[in-house]
């Protein structure tokens, strides 16, 4: 078919959680994946998250971006497991897959805002042996949970005055899927459920859109990180925070007023030394 999706280049993008005593990480994704990482057409990177939350690492969206530009056609991201309020690979990528595992959660659960909000697919794994009917419980209450979520006009490519999809599945509310690594349960049809959800963002220019606000998202973020940077190498900044500290210490200033104070300052001397920059 013309618009089937098969990708002749794989990038595998694997954040593992460092350790907040010694800073290192085990990084032993790539050894699970042996078959995979010795594919001439697959690159598979592991990478410490190095502190950072929201499950990425600190140069995940650069990575993934880079693989991009050195034409791997699909690039998967595995973070590290994370929690309700860690959404920010939802900033790193055109599809969330979010995986659940049986017995993860109720309906009451499923229905919290956060990660289970922006997932766009939910798959619920270990969908075999003993767990099978655990999985298909959990994949029902997690189905009755997205039933009450939204996504906006133009996600999955359709919506009711948009006609794309040539199924029945509402497009209204993220699919739960089951799912076994082991047997293979499901496999077909998530592949086919990425490719739909592919064909069809592209068509209504859904997912250029979410790219686009993404941009937007790393280069707001990049920016606080360069100003904090500058802030910490500035000898003037340095001081001044320094007195800040002190009344922190002493209960004479509240953190977010002393950070007001702070800030204030590190405007004040930057327009005081544009104005000298000037006149000189």
């Amino acid at each position: 078919q013309e618009d089937a999706f098969c990708p002749d280049k794989v990038a595998v993008l694997a954040i593992d959680p460092s350790s907040h005593v010694t800073g290192g990480s085990i990084l032993g994704d790539k050894t699970r994946m042996s078959q995979l990482s010795y594919h001439s057409n697959a690159y598979v990177r592991p990478s410490p998250s190095s502190g950072v939350l929201g499950g990425l690492g600190a140069y995940t969206y650069d990575a993934a971006s880079l693989c991009e530009f050195a034409n791997y056609e699909l690039t998967i991201i595995e973070t590290v497991g994370v929690g309700q309020s860690e959404v920010e690979l939802a900033e790193c990528c055109d599809l969330f897959l979010l995986l659940l595992a049986p017995g993860g959660g109720d309906e009451l659960q499923g229905s919290k805002k956060g990660i289970v909000e922006v997932a766009d697919v939910l798959v619920v794994n270990k969908a075999d042996g003993e767990l099978h009917d655990v999985a298909r419980k959990t994949a029902n209450e997690y189905k009755k949970a997205v039933g009450m979520l939204r996504k906006p006009a133009g996600w999955w490519g359709t919506n009711k005055n948009d006609h794309v999809c040539s199924d029945d599945r509402s497009p209204a509310t993220p699919p739960v899927l089951l799912c076994s690594a082991r047997t293979g349960l499901g496999i077909p049809e998530l592949w086919d459920l990425i490719k739909t959800y592919r064909q069809n963002g592209k068509i209504t220019g859904y997912i250029d859109e979410k790219r686009r606000n993404q941009r937007r998202y790393w280069l707001t973020k990049y920016l606080r990180e360069h100003v904090l940077e500058a802030a910490k190498n500035d000898a003037g900044t340095r001081k001044r925070k320094e007195e800040i500290e002190l009344d922190l210490d002493n209960g004479l200033v509240a953190p977010r007023l002393a950070a007001s104070e702070l800030w204030s300052s590190i405007i004040t001397a930057s327009s005081e030394n544009n104005a000298n920059t000037k006149t000189e």
